[in-house]
């Protein structure tokens, strides 16, 4: 019988998505690839960063992508934990 391994991030890739999350760079997208604990999380982020896209033409666009960046930041910060 197999028993359930979890598998930890690699922390280089931790490492870059925190950075690339903090410089804007598709925020949602490196929880995504960083496995599939975090997997729905980075949808979640992902969706909801485009969809503020042209909402910035109405003005709630910027508080909706300012609050998907923080919660990308925030769980980068839990993936490169986990990757410890």
């Amino acid at each position: 019988m197999a028993k359930n391994k979890t598998v930890k991030p690699d922390s280089t890739l931790a490492i870059v998505g925190l950075i690339l999350t903090i410089l804007g760079v598709l925020p949602g997208l490196w929880a995504i690839i960083a496995g599939p604990k975090y997997r729905t999380a980075g949808i979640i982020q992902l969706v909801f960063t485009l969809i503020s896209f042209p909402l910035m033409f109405v003005l709630i666009g910027f508080p909706l992508a300012f609050a998907m960046w923080i919660w990308a930041i925030v769980t980068m910060v839990h993936v490169y934990q986990d990757s410890q």
